[in-house]
């Protein structure tokens, strides 16, 4: 057998697979939305790139590299980011600068952890793998229990407030800057909840409650204090702005648009309802802290999740809720005011998690994270920057600000010619081409890896404890777990374009009035008998009930397999990964097409057209391009520090060089008329008189913007 001395990676079909593989998840990212679509386009290409490593211990590790990727991909998609790309294209030249950073920013954090969770299951060693998955589970109960209880508790908190998802979220009592901060706290409580778990024999488990006793305590007096000593108003007011302009003044009316006091500021909603109650409640918080910093011992990999969650709501607290006091003048440390500050919790993750793999001898991980998120950055900011290039084209904007009069014969005539190319789905092509970016930043960072990590001496399975559950929960959750994230949303998208007499049904209230409800289809033949009228379901419950049923069909198969193998399951690893990349992507690809049926239009050929080409492609060279395993020449690299240095380096300086590149030459090509003639209604600006966070602020009684 050939030894190769280089990453078999390291080619230009490779790294077309793993960039398509992405690339075709990042299209359909944008049809299903935030971290579930996002988690399948991450597993995809960590999928191919273990396929293609021709490493046989990756390889036996696609289940690992699927799930770590699909997580670590994640995390970035709960960051907003139309308005930094609507900042790139307003014209206004410090939001313009200010939104090709941003870009740059939101896409190395995502591409950074997108590479923190895939270069995991490469670094790791079988038993820090193994270990990790109890106390992620208890984050994953953790994070169920939200879920369950949110909305109970909000009402409860504030009754008779009517509140949704989207747009009436920001009347939600715990609302806070429009950010995932509840999830993040309770990553950290999972993490917690495990080390007690684990924890169950030492006796200092049950000073727990009397820390919190004390917190709360120590938390009312200190609130009580300061009231008698009449300075809690004082101190209240001196920690709190609004998120808007009171001043802001109409240019087309002379009026002041909203009152002060119908905006929101930087706290919870349910602070300002319930003040009485905070003091008390933030030493709860404190005094659980300072329990388990004196006794916890997180083992297991369960401070990883501590980490990531506390590091989420330190960032959070230093930027956008206290740090903006000292900018409310220019809508404070908030990328998008007023939409999510998302970024500033990812921000902290980011950080923690480098952290946390550095002083865990997981250093590679580490230095992954920058290789991908340089790379993942360069291509967000470039890929917008190259479509509003391509789309200047004929653009009447453009034509306009290059001295043609609008009406005029030259002006008709290259408007006209350019029509159809104008018309084109643009925002598809910056998420499939920026998918595709993100894919060829996962193939370099394997690249890096292939010949820098040991090998792995045996298969997990075969370690001293037996951990051969996270394998098959790893490729369950892959392929019945996110697959069931993202398509039953379908079901809502049907109920809504489809027949309505079919999928809805009109409903009676109380007080006479009447709304629409999800139909009740009856279970066939039994459902129908006379005098049975019960067994009938909802669009989507019989979608759960289906999807229930295949998976207790494949857990049977899977036990069946564990047992006595089946001939339908290969033994051979490569021949494992191939079929879970083919299923997981064809199931993706068809529920994305059906989604996108009802509603059909010629502009989605860029979309559901291109994505089914490439993933007839990705299916070929997935088949074709991996060979048997291959004897690598590995070479350990014994101190990451020098490269750990000079990436950070190269990391800032592309950030600096990109944003002047871009936003340079972008105002060389459109040539922008001055302020006054912008168009401050269809673009957003982060800067200026007509900042979007002083013209159009979420109002109490308005919808969220």
């Amino acid at each position: 057998m050939k030894t190769l001395l280089k990453s078999p990676v390291l080619n230009f079909k490779s790294f077309l697979l793993i960039g398509l593989s992405l690339s075709i998840g990042w299209g359909i990212r944008g049809n299903f939305g935030h971290e579930y679509g996002a988690a399948f386009a991450g597993c995809l290409a960590a999928i191919t790139a273990a396929i293609l490593s021709g490493r046989e211990d990756w390889r036996q590790r696609v289940p690992y590299f699927a799930f770590f990727g699909a997580l670590g991909w994640g995390f970035g998609a709960s960051i907003s980011y139309m308005q930094v790309i609507s900042y790139t294209e307003s014209g206004h030249a410090i939001s313009q600068w200010y939104g090709y950073m941003g870009l740059f920013l939101i896409g190395f954090l995502w591409a950074g952890m997108g590479s923190a969770g895939t270069s995991f299951a490469a670094v790791a060693e079988n038993e820090q793998i193994g270990k990790i998955f109890k106390p992620l589970l208890f984050v994953f109960g953790a994070w169920l229990l939200l879920d369950t209880f949110e909305d109970t508790v909000a009402n409860m908190l504030q009754r008779g407030i009517q509140f949704d998802g989207t747009w009436s979220r920001h009347k939600n009592p715990l609302y806070w800057f429009d950010a995932d901060y509840l999830p993040a706290a309770f990553a950290a409580i999972g993490a917690a909840a495990y080390d007690l778990y684990e924890r169950k024999a030492a006796r200092n488990r049950w000073f727990l409650p009397v820390f919190a006793a004390a917190g709360a305590l120590s938390g009312f007096l200190i609130q009580y204090i300061l009231r008698l000593l009449n300075i809690e108003k004082g101190l209240g007011s001196a920690l709190t702005y609004l998120q808007g302009d009171p001043s802001y003044i109409n240019p087309e009316t002379g009026l002041h648009p909203y009152e002060a006091s119908n905006l929101l500021n930087n706290w919870p909603q349910w602070f300002g309802d319930y003040p009485q109650h905070i003091g008390w409640f933030l030493g709860l918080i404190a005094g659980i802290i300072v329990y388990f910093v004196v006794y916890g011992k997180f083992r297991n990999g369960s401070s990883l999740f501590a980490w990531m969650g506390l590091g989420w709501l330190i960032s959070f607290l230093v930027f956008p809720v206290l740090g903006s006091l000292f900018f409310a003048q220019y809508g404070g440390l908030r990328m998008t005011p007023p939409r999510s500050d998302d970024w500033a919790g990812i921000l902290g993750v980011f950080v923690a998690t480098s952290i946390w793999m550095w002083r865990n001898k997981l250093r590679p991980v580490t230095v992954a994270m920058l290789i991908g998120g340089t790379i993942g950055g360069l291509g967000f900011s470039g890929i917008q920057w190259l479509k509003h290039f391509l789309n200047s084209f004929g653009k009447p904007e453009v034509l306009v600000n290059h001295g043609l009069v609008p009406g005029s014969p030259d002006y008709i005539e290259k408007a006209a010619k350019w029509a159809d190319w104008q018309n084109q789905n643009w925002h598809s092509f910056l998420e499939q081409s920026y998918g595709f970016v993100n894919g060829i930043a996962i193939a370099v960072v394997i690249a890096f890896l292939i010949t820098r990590i040991k090998v792995h001496s045996a298969p997990i399975q075969e370690s001293k404890q037996n951990f051969r559950w996270t394998r098959i929960f790893s490729a369950l959750f892959i392929l019945l777990g996110i697959t069931y994230l993202n398509i039953v949303k379908n079901v809502a998208v049907w109920s809504e374009q489809l027949n309505p007499q079919v999928w809805l049904q009109e409903v009676q209230k109380a007080d006479g009035s009447v709304t629409t409800a999800p139909a009740q289809w009856d279970l066939p033949y039994i459902g129908r008998l006379p005098g049975v009228d019960f067994l009938h379901l909802s669009p989507t419950g019989w979608f759960n009930l289906t999807w229930a049923l295949l998976v207790i069909g494949c857990i049977l198969i899977v036990r069946r397999h564990l047992r006595s193998p089946l001939p339908i399951i290969p033994r051979n690893s490569l021949a494992k990964g191939q079929i879970i990349f083919l299923i997981l992507l064809w199931m993706m690809v068809v529920a994305n097409f059906e989604r996108a049926l009802t509603g059909w239009h010629p502009t989605r050929m860029l979309t559901e057209w291109v994505i089914f080409v490439n993933a007839i492609i990705a299916t070929v060279l997935v088949l074709l391009l991996p060979q048997e395993s291959m004897s690598i020449a590995i070479t350990e690299t014994e101190d990451y520090k020098p490269f750990y240095k000079k990436l950070w380096i190269r990391t800032v300086a592309a950030m600096l060089i990109s944003g002047v590149l871009f936003y340079s030459t972008n105002r060389l090509i459109y040539h922008y008329p001055e302020y006054n003639k912008l168009n401050h209604k269809a673009y957003h600006m982060r800067f200026g008189p007509e900042a979007s966070w002083r013209s159009k602020p979420n109002l109490k009684n308005a919808e969220h913007k």
